[in-house]
């Protein structure tokens, strides 16, 4: 297994109906169902689009409430920009177009959750590969076999390791006079529990561009640790802007929806780079970033889901972090974060770091970091959440791999 494997879902969606297409199951002739409400099966519109297939009648679901939610919001739309409400696609149960039964009808299926209504399809008397046709098995076998003969690390084992690699990467840090802060719910954990917040199992730390690259560039790999993702050689295939610190010991199978991504367990590597000092500049800032990201992953749907791309795009992401010296800069902050423009501070927040302690270790913390948590967090982030809010954000499973 390769240190990191990146598997594009709707890239095999794409393969799945263009072998439909070869076989000749798929025509510019016949009407076409999508199943399902969900975003494999707007994918697959976007995907026969781009063949040159305009044939879509509409989409087909069991989900009542979901059917009814989006008919809703195609009306919306009909009525807004449409001359024509029979113009917007349709979208239906399974009684309300499968029932009488349709001999013609041709379902394509991607869904990850199919197995009930599968059932219903053929109580309803369509047949698989004769009425509806599956264009992608979620079940990866070569994945599977791989991990079937790992261990699974605990939540103990992976904080602890988490802890490990942040522990490396602080000392590395001082040995270089290297500039760094842990950032997010990381800092968060270390101020309000002086360690990981108890629900989180993640580490996010920042540096100032300059030294972020440097970091990147000097990083003493070992046989257990190392780094990828965006620098100085490119980005390891990574559309995001900020790198990984990991230890090879470990794999995590992370399963993002468009892309399932196995890589070493990591700690976030984050780049923080000056920002206008105007705020509406630094409103405007933002918003294009925004939308380069979004031109990103549209380009990454208009090619049916080819991951080069991203490769295409780096000279431009290059350019926002490069605008704005950090040091000479009013106002510093991270792009591409959940938090968009709240991920904003004063650069006087960093003028000083002080020594906190992390669990068993001590962290580098900015001595303003009030201003950056009440900015990501709200004034009340000493207060605990409620307890149905209290649960980590990522969908992924960790093992041992040595």
């Amino acid at each position: 297994m390769e240190m990191f494997y990146r598997k594009s879902i709707i890239g095999e969606i794409a393969k799945g109906i263009e072998s439909l297409i070869e076989q000749g199951i798929i025509n510019k002739e016949r009407k076409i169902l999508l199943y399902g409400l969900d975003s494999f099966s707007f994918a697959m519109r976007t995907i026969f689009s781009n063949l040159g297939y305009h044939n879509i009648e509409g989409y087909v679901s069991d989900d009542r409430a979901a059917v009814l939610q989006r008919r809703l919001e195609i009306k919306n739309f009909a009525c807004r920009f449409l001359n024509r409400e029979m113009d917007a696609i349709n979208v239906w149960t399974f009684e309300e177009r499968l029932m009488p039964f349709d001999n013609d009808a041709l379902i394509i299926v991607a869904s990850k959750t199919d197995t009930l209504e599968k059932e219903k399809l053929e109580a309803m008397g369509y047949k698989e590969n004769i009425h509806y046709y599956m264009v992608y098995d979620f079940k990866d076998a070569k994945l599977d076999s791989f991990f079937a003969s790992k261990s699974r690390m605990s939540l103990i084992e992976i904080k602890q390791t988490e802890k490990e690699i942040l522990a490396y990467v602080d000392r590395f840090c001082q040995k270089h006079s290297l500039r760094y802060w842990v950032c997010g719910g990381t800092l968060l954990g270390t101020i309000r529990h002086k360690g990981f917040i108890p629900w989180d199992d993640d580490i996010d730390i920042f540096l100032p561009w300059q030294d972020y690259l440097k970091l990147m560039d000097i990083f003493e790999k070992t046989e257990r640790f190392d780094i990828m993702g965006f620098g100085t050689e490119g980005a390891d295939g990574f559309p995001d802007l900020f790198a990984k610190a990991v230890d090879k010991r470990t794999a995590v199978d992370e399963d993002k929806g468009t892309l399932r991504k196995i890589n070493p367990l990591w700690v976030d590597i984050f780049p923080l780079i000056g920002l206008p000092d105007n705020e509406e500049e630094r409103h405007l800032f933002f918003a294009e970033y925004k939308e380069l990201n979004r031109c990103m992953w549209q380009d990454f749907y208009a090619t049916n889901g080819k991951t080069d791309i991203f490769l295409n795009w780096l000279p431009k992401q290059r350019e926002f972090l490069c605008k704005y010296d950090f040091d000479q800069s009013s106002y510093v902050g991270v792009l591409g974060t959940v938090y968009g423009e709240r991920d904003c501070t004063t650069r006087g927040v960093y003028d000083e770091t002080v020594r906190m302690q992390f669990e068993d270790i001590e962290v580098n913390v900015p001595a303003g970091y009030k201003e950056y948590l009440d900015n990501l967090y709200g004034t009340d982030w000493m207060q605990l959440p409620e307890e149905s809010k209290r649960k980590t954000h990522h969908n992924m499973l960790t093992y041992w791999i040595r």
